[in-house]
């Protein structure tokens, strides 16, 4: 079902200004005085056209005063997956074994490092083989997807910001064996902070389009809890970068999106005040998958369903006038939620990805 999106109470704050570096947002948010529940995590992703191969890598921390593990969900942890070879590694540590800096980008998590221009890890798999990593990454185009909302900590449950959107990466991957050689591959990275997951989060990112190199896609959102205890709104921004120009879809901006997520198929329109349009349409199928689990701080399971090589179909219009039409095989496209009940789901399911697949499955 198509959902309109409107924040018409908080546009009287859209107008107000603010003077903070976006990039302190890749550093450590968490405010050591607070002890309740919260969460970060550094997320980079990068495909790798020549060899279709596709990994991400995961740095978090949920509850990071808990060094005496008071609480069961409190950990920190590094994980890897292979969209090629279908899989994903965790290694899970304890939160005193969390280190990170304020104002700078530098995580730390027992040996495993990652910054803003170079990560580094290495996790055991099950079977006793080894995925080690050794990156370095370059910018090129961050997005405030969040837009002033951003810069209050007391609306939302969760804060999402792109700061590399659009990135190289280049260094060596060695996957159980398979030595993977990257020269400046699209690259990306983000941050989530928080106390809690939304009931569902959707993400459609890109920045290898078939004869378009320099443009950028990201769009991300869900159904986050305000101020945080109601739910009134839902919906993605949108963030594309196309001829050095930037185009700016934000619900906090009060355009307009529509969303409509069926398993393995987003579409998603928006307007603007410009009078721009976008059209996405998104679609992967269920092989493409990887399914990642989170722990939220309350100790729950999150799914998410994640892949990095989709099909992704912009088109762009000024008024009525289409000016752009995009595109890409190497797209990233994610559904996240908690299991339903409702849907004979528990804490403990197995996903039945053909019946997620099958019918007309409207997610959000």
């Amino acid at each position: 079902m198509n959902k309109t999106l409107k924040i018409a109470f908080f546009l009287s704050f859209g107008v107000l200004s603010f003077s903070f570096a976006s990039d302190n947002y890749n550093a450590l948010i968490w405010d050591p005085k607070y002890r309740g529940e919260w969460y970060e995590w550094w997320y980079y992703k990068v495909v790798v056209p020549e060899t279709n191969d596709a990994f991400y890598f995961c740095y978090g921390i949920v509850n990071p005063w808990d060094t005496d593990q008071s609480e069961p969900a409190s950990r920190s942890y590094v994980s890897v997956g292979s969209f090629n070879e279908f899989n994903s590694f965790e290694r899970v540590f304890a939160a005193k074994d969390f280190t990170a800096s304020y104002g700078t980008t530098f995580v730390r998590i027992a040996d495993n490092v990652a910054t803003d221009k170079m990560l580094k890890g290495s996790v055991q798999a099950p079977d006793g083989g080894e995925v080690s990593w050794d990156l370095t990454i370059e910018k090129d185009w961050s997005f405030n997807a969040m837009g002033w909302s951003m810069y209050q900590d007391w609306i939302y449950n969760i804060y999402w910001y792109p700061v590399q959107a659009g990135a190289w990466m280049s260094g060596k991957i060695n996957y159980k064996g398979r030595a993977v050689r990257l020269n400046r591959s699209p690259a990306y990275q983000d941050r989530n902070w928080g106390k809690s997951f939304p009931r569902w989060w959707a993400w459609i990112v890109s920045n290898n389009f078939n004869d378009s190199p320099q443009t950028i896609l990201v769009s991300g959102g869900g159904r986050p809890k305000l101020f945080p205890g109601f739910e009134p709104i839902e919906g993605l921004s949108i963030g594309l970068r196309h001829n050095g120009r930037e185009y700016i879809f934000r619900p906090t901006s009060g355009h307009v999106v529509k969303v409509d997520v069926n398993f393995g198929k987003w579409e998603v329109t928006a307007s603007n005040h410009n009078r721009e349009r976008i059209e996405i349409s998104a679609y992967a199928p269920k092989e493409k998958f990887l399914l990642l689990q989170f722990m939220t701080p309350q100790g729950a399971v999150f799914n998410d369903y994640e892949a990095l090589e989709g099909r992704i179909h912009v088109k762009l219009y000024e008024g009525s006038k289409i000016i752009a039409e995009l595109v890409t095989d190497h797209g990233g496209i994610e559904y996240g939620s908690f299991p339903s009940k409702e849907d004979g789901q528990g804490d403990d399911f197995a996903p039945d990805f053909d019946a997620l697949f099958s019918g007309n499955n409207n997610l959000q």
